[in-house]
């Protein structure tokens, strides 16, 4: 059911005024422009901006109030400020380095074999629209073509949190960088590519040089402008004979994440009927760590319930919508017990995130404090984007592309390799 225009607006004026009311809340508490609720609000109004242009289902207003109405109250229990102003500096760690190249080059290979099993580039990236159909039951192609980021972001916290960096470690660094922005332009994937430009923003943030609110602003805009660049590009690109163009007449920038929250709502408040799971996608997180070839029958994350049963599988495998917390647990329990679930789903992670956020001057100060802080950030990211994610994708991903990764570098770099007696 559409809300009345008038009454519609009055909505999104209310809810408006909540989110900069939140800022306002949080910027007089604490001025670290990184603190978690500022954080949770930019992405609450990113991926749900066509809340204020389109117009919605009363429930999905509502919905989207509540959650806006959350953040404002975790605004008076934020840390009231920052108080860690630096970080242990300590001998660049080359052995740790090292690693992060061995297992760059395990990403980098791995990319180079795709390519060559599909013939070419040009191949490649005509192959993005069928990537999720090509990748299903191969998920290691992806888990090892994500590894490179997740490495950028390690090289660049080690080199932050070193002292007496040479000019040569950083022209490496930066090649490094060059490295994984290719790969990550081939991937066709914007959220591989601009996350990690905007962790290591981050990281600079906390593990080096305190960012302004003015001095991060361009940041956050150009990371919007480019998803929406980029989305076009891979919506019009073209690859054949060799060739790769881009139709030019059809290109127009790719707005959908401005709605990523907003559509799995707008579909589940609008069905004829439910199709209850029962808790089985949450349970998914378990089972998607063994591989489909070992357990073909292994449960189907939420959005893979929710796109084959909500759209009748609109696009036949080849893409799945992402739930949303509240609407993934609609599915799971119905409504309003699912409403309920889903709902405390996201308050508990987002307030969870406070607590981190708490711990973070201690973090700094910790031997492997540029591990412990990317175990951080990704947390609190993974918390942010949970509203409009699906619980078994969020957390595993963090676990598989971060958690792990990073834990490698850290057990790879200690192994004591011993010397050769003549």
């Amino acid at each position: 059911m559409l809300i009345d225009m008038s009454l519609a607006l009055w909505l999104k004026i209310f809810v408006a005024l909540i989110s900069f009311s939140t800022l306002l809340v949080s910027y007089l508490r604490n001025k670290d422009v990184f603190s978690p609720i500022k954080i949770y609000v930019i992405f609450n109004g990113f991926f749900y901006l066509d809340v204020y242009i389109g117009n919605h289902d009363y429930m999905v207003m509502i919905t989207y109030i509540l959650q806006c109405s959350f953040i404002f109250i975790l605004a008076f229990f934020e840390p009231c400020r920052f108080r860690n102003s630096f970080t242990i500096k300590k001998q660049l760690n080359y052995k740790a380095i090292l690693v992060v190249w061995v297992l760059s080059a395990v990403s980098v290979i791995n990319q180079l074999l795709i390519i060559q099993e599909l013939g070419s580039v040009s191949n490649y990236i005509g192959n993005i629209a069928m990537r999720v159909e090509y990748f299903k039951g191969r998920g290691y192609v992806i888990v090892l073509n994500n590894l490179i980021s997740i490495m950028n972001v390690v090289y660049f916290a080690l080199l932050l949190t070193s002292r007496n960096v040479s000019k040569k470690s950083w022209l490496m660094f930066v090649f490094h960088f060059f490295l994984f922005v290719t790969m990550a332009l081939l991937s066709g994937s914007r959220s591989f590519l601009l996350m990690t430009i905007l962790v290591e923003v981050l990281c600079f943030h906390y593990l080096y040089k305190r960012l302004s609110a003015i001095k991060v602003a361009p940041f956050v805009i150009a990371i919007g402008l480019i998803a929406a660049v980029l989305g076009g590009v891979r919506n019009t690109v073209s690859a054949g004979d060799g060739n790769i163009s881009i139709n030019q007449e059809n290109f127009k920038l790719e707005l959908t994440h401005f709605k990523y929250g907003l559509i799995p709502l707008d579909i589940i408040y609008k069905a004829d009927s439910q199709h209850l799971s029962y808790g089985l996608t949450y349970f998914s997180l378990l089972t998607n760590f063994i591989p489909r070839a070992i357990y073909p029958e292994k449960l189907d994350t939420g959005g893979l319930v929710f796109t084959k049963l909500y759209t009748g599988d609109q696009w036949g495998g080849l893409s799945n919508l992402a739930t949303g917390a509240v609407t993934e647990g609609i599915i799971n329990f119905g409504f309003p017990v699912g409403f309920a679930v889903g709902f405390l789903s996201f308050c508990l992670f987002l307030a969870s995130g406070l607590y981190l956020y708490a711990k973070l001057p201690v973090i700094l100060l910790k031997k492997y404090n540029f591990a412990y802080f990317i175990f951080y950030i990704y947390i609190i990211l993974a918390m942010a984007r949970y509203s409009y994610s699906e619980f078994s994708y969020t957390f595993y991903t963090y676990i598989i592309y971060y958690l792990i990764p990073v834990f490698l570098v850290i057990f790879l770099s200690r192994i004591r390799i011993p010397s050769l007696k003549q």
